[in-house]
């Protein structure tokens, strides 16, 4: 009730107020407008390896998840984990690390210090007009988390006519899903609507159902020549069984029965924003951004399940996470001709008010069937969490991009961020409260050369995480902890020439102060930076058009990964590779255009072997997956048959093995998704 109430009355805010206009150009990688200085610029201007997904991609790959988007792209993995579930993988190993920055037209989806791995969801699949990555550190311009790599979502703009479309599309393994987009331009600027919704039931591993809806609303206006702005309004609701991973004697004898019938995660993600663009004149140009975030997430985990003497009981928990987080960002752009230069400066306040509540639960095992039947609370007080922590985060940030002569530039920028977090714990007997503060320094450099048909970049730039909530406050007494603070190296080029396209970055990524448990002398388990690690790669895309008809697009990624001066549970893991850390990741895509109405594409993605274990005792051996695509489109419909894992291989998406730990629980494998077959129909009433 209280979530509902709260929808009301922004709704009803929303509806009150009027809304920005997004350039709506897409074009090829070398001029395409992306958004890596926050503010639009052309691709080759911006000396970061950057890879975008434009509307032409999403509409021939018509997915039903944000993973086959973005493991198109070179230096990209995201894993899925089941129901858009997810981890993450750029420039870095397949983890759960806060490492990862998502943002929804520029602006950060969660609050920092928060990360989930799973933020993903949170977004409106029906929503996205375009995907822009940011590979390697960007606090510099973003702060926080920006450290493997920044995913933007562009959001669909109002478009030139008034346009409505329905879709509808359903596979072999229990997927339905339905997206209705409406947009009505208007004379001072105009209204869009997406809604979605998708589900499944009796999917091929157990227990695995989900349920997700999505409302996206945007308000454009423009008043006059400088003032114009938008408003939007997303809201996802998901409920998901949680089915979590399998262990070694599961997976290899390929029995896709849960142990859980009662385990579960729901999330209510709320979003208000209100966008501001005003041009003084041709040289100054301000935007400013206000956002509300109402977010809360509710589970019965898998992962809190644990064992205990007793063979037919084990223990639980159930938690709530909810935060509600106030966010403004100001930014001035002013261009001096004199300098041939254009100096960004800009501002960043965001204040959030977070509480964690979590209970003990005693779970019953049936050992006869092999499954958890039930829980209760046991009779004493179960209350083992509850505590808030406001967050605040300051910033101040300036960006500075100087036109040296016509193929040469420069572009430096430097960030201060502040973070405090106020810990108040209402337990007596747990984690003291207290008040903890952050800051640090990020700066960026690089320089862009470009002819007409080649170019290249190299920059050094820093990135830096803040210690997160759970990191902090999850032990008897609070830790000395640093952020974490990751400095790279980059150097890239790309070329252009008839028919060819190719674009290749290599880059080295240093982490230092990476949090760690260590185990301390008084037998107490407390986080420490401690870790320090090295990352070494190579990202590629080439591109062959033959003719009008046929086209070939690779993106490929070799990557090393190792420890350095680390030590785990007491093993010293210095000069290992790291785990889930694949040497070779690959997307091979092929495309026949028969004619403007047909088309196919077959696309091939290929994971190399990787170490399951810090102590790199035990190998997963990577897998091969290949899709196939059928697109037609006539008159005002577009219909499709996609035909996933041709081959039925079976893999594991992520698997990890516990070296601590002994026996078949020791491992953990996410099963990968069997042969499906799509079946998908667009209808569009009206518009383009």
């Amino acid at each position: 009730m209280q979530f509902a109430s709260k929808l009301f009355l922004v709704l009803s805010l929303f509806i009150s107020v009027q809304g920005l206009s997004q350039d709506s150009s897409y074009n090829q990688l070398n001029t395409v407008l992306v958004t890596a200085s926050k503010f639009v610029e052309k691709r080759v201007e911006a000396p970061v390896a950057i890879s975008v997904l434009n509307r032409q991609t999403i509409h021939e790959t018509n997915a039903n998840r944000i993973d086959f988007l973005l493991n198109k792209i070179s230096g990209v993995y995201m894993p899925s984990i089941g129901n858009e579930q997810h981890m993450m993988a750029i420039r870095q190993p397949i983890s759960l690390k806060g490492l990862y920055l998502y943002l929804e037209d520029g602006m950060p989806i969660r609050t920092s210090g928060l990360f989930s791995n799973n933020a993903l969801i949170e977004v409106n699949t029906n929503n996205i007009a375009q995907v822009e990555v940011i590979k390697g550190p960007a606090s510099a311009l973003y702060g926080a988390e920006a450290i493997g790599g920044v995913v933007n979502f562009i959001t669909a703009a109002t478009p030139d006519t008034t346009s409505i479309q329905l879709t509808s599309q359903f596979n072999t393994i229990g997927l339905k899903k339905i997206d209705l987009f409406a947009g009505k331009p208007t004379s001072y600027g105009g209204w869009n609507i997406g809604v979605s919704w998708a589900a499944q039931e009796h999917g091929p591993i157990d227990y695995s159902n989900y349920d997700k809806k999505g409302a996206s609303v945007k308000h454009e206006f423009k008043l006059n020549n400088k003032l114009s702005g938008y408003q939007s309004l997303q809201y996802v609701h998901y409920f998901a069984q949680m089915t979590g991973a399998v262990d070694s004697i599961h997976f290899f004898q390929r029995n896709f029965n849960s142990l859980q019938s009662f385990t579960f995660r729901q999330i209510n993600a709320l979003r208000l924003r209100q966008y501001l663009d005003y041009a003084w004149n041709s040289n100054n140009h301000t935007l400013l951004n206000f956002m509300y975030r109402d977010n809360t997430m509710d589970q019965n985990p898998t992962y809190a399940i644990a064992s205990t003497s007793n063979p037919t009981k084990f223990k639980g928990q159930e938690n709530s996470n909810h935060f509600d987080a106030f966010v403004v960002d100001l930014q001035q752009s002013i261009r001096i001709p004199s300098l041939h230069s254009k100096f960004i400066m800009g501002a960043v306040m965001d204040l959030s008010n977070q509480n964690l509540i979590a209970h003990y639960i005693d779970i019953f095992k049936d050992t006869s069937i092999g499954k958890y039947t039930k829980f209760s609370y046991p009779a004493k007080d179960s209350l083992v969490t509850n505590y808030q922590t406001k967050i605040n985060n300051q910033a101040v940030y300036v960006n500075m991009i100087s036109t040296i002569s016509k193929a040469l530039k420069l572009n430096i920028a430097l960030r201060y961020d502040h973070f405090n977090y106020q810990f108040n714990n209402a337990l007596p007997n747990s984690t003291p409260s207290s008040n903890n503060s952050f800051t640090q320094f990020t700066p960026k450099i690089g320089f862009t050369f470009n002819q007409q048909y080649w170019g290249g970049y190299m920059n050094y730039s820093s990135g830096f995480v803040p210690p997160q909530i759970t990191e902090m406050y999850n032990a008897i007494r609070v830790p000395y902890l640093l952020p974490q603070s990751f400095q790279n190296n980059e150097i890239g080029t790309w070329l252009q020439k008839g028919k060819w396209y190719a674009e290749l970055s290599l880059y080295q990524l240093l982490g230092t102060n990476e949090i760690i448990s260590v185990r301390q002398s008084d037998g107490v388990n407390l986080n420490q930076n401690s870790g320090n690690t090295k990352h070494i790669g190579l990202e590629y895309q080439f591109k062959y058009k033959l003719n009008k008809h046929f086209e070939l697009n690779w993106n490929g990624t070799n990557a090393q990964h190792n420890y350095v001066n680390t030590s785990i549970k007491g093993a010293n893991v210095s000069g290992n590779e790291m785990v889930a850390a694949p040497l070779f990741w690959s997307n091979l895509t092929a495309s026949w255009k028969a004619n403007t109405h047909f088309q196919s594409l077959i696309e091939w993605q290929h994971q190399a072997s990787y170490f399951m274990d810090e102590t790199n005792a035990t190998k997963y051996p990577g897998f091969d997956v290949m899709n196939i695509r059928f697109n037609y489109q006539f008159k005002q419909s577009v219909i499709w048959l996609h035909i996933l894992n041709v081959s039925n291989a079976y893999y594991s998406t992520m698997a990890t093995k516990n070296f601590s730990v002994k026996g078949n629980a020791a491992y953990s494998y996410y099963i990968g998704e069997p042969r499906s077959i799509a079946l998908g129909w667009k209808w569009i009433l009206s518009g383009k």
